[in-house]
């Protein structure tokens, strides 16, 4: 009964923190070289025609700074697997299956660190994380980064990549712009990571 208590209780604590943390990465709904913060942008993609789990979370964070620096600007892009009533994708573009995030935070370098899903809602469901790895991008002041396309495999068999770092830059740019017109597009740049700690083999990035 208590193992029971003790999974609703963590299901709930997912769903509450995928509710309230998406405020936390909303779009800002103008900016330019006058802000004091930077942005960075990028692509989430996924394969399959339906989502495996119902609930994805890709977790950054800085990597130099006090601590109050680093908990203030450590967050997460979270994805609702199945939020539609077909139980399909439900992205910004490429069928549904790419998703647009901004991330707004102080100047700095940062990285992504870790993904983890919820496989379904409800008391059975289950939690699993990634190994620690490390995306790394930097954010600067009034400036637009572009980081690229992490393109998810739902069914990657163990020992094999999850995540390919790719860059879509010119197929992904006017997305943006489309969607987010008060933004000033013309301080984007494209610095799409190359290298970095690829967890033991599960991200991939593409030369």
């Amino acid at each position: 009964m208590k193992t029971v208590y003790r999974s609703l209780l963590f299901a709930l604590a997912i769903i509450l923190t995928a509710c309230s943390s998406a405020s936390t990465d909303k779009a800002p709904e103008t900016f330019t070289a006058a802000s004091d913060k930077g942005l960075a942008i990028g692509t989430i993609t996924f394969e399959g025609d339906t989502p495996v789990n119902d609930i994805y979370r890709f977790f950054y964070k800085a990597q130099a700074g006090d601590k109050k620096f680093m908990n203030h600007n450590a967050g997460k892009i979270i994805i609702n697997g199945r939020a539609n009533k077909e139980g399909g994708f439900n992205g910004d573009f490429n069928n549904k299956k790419t998703y647009l995030y901004i991330i707004e935070r102080e100047p700095g370098t940062y990285a992504f660190t870790q993904y983890n899903y919820l496989d379904h809602l409800g008391a059975n469901g289950m939690v699993s994380s990634s190994k620690l790895f490390t995306i790394p991008f930097e954010i600067k002041k009034g400036e637009i980064t572009y980081v690229g396309e992490m393109a998810y495999k739902d069914m990657a068999e163990k020992g094999t990549p999850r995540i390919f770092v790719a860059d879509y830059y010119t197929r992904d740019l006017p997305e943006f712009k489309n969607k987010y017109p008060n933004i000033d597009w013309s301080k984007a740049i494209n610095k799409t990571p190359k290298q970095g700690d690829n967890g033991n083999g599960i991200i991939d990035f593409r030369q």
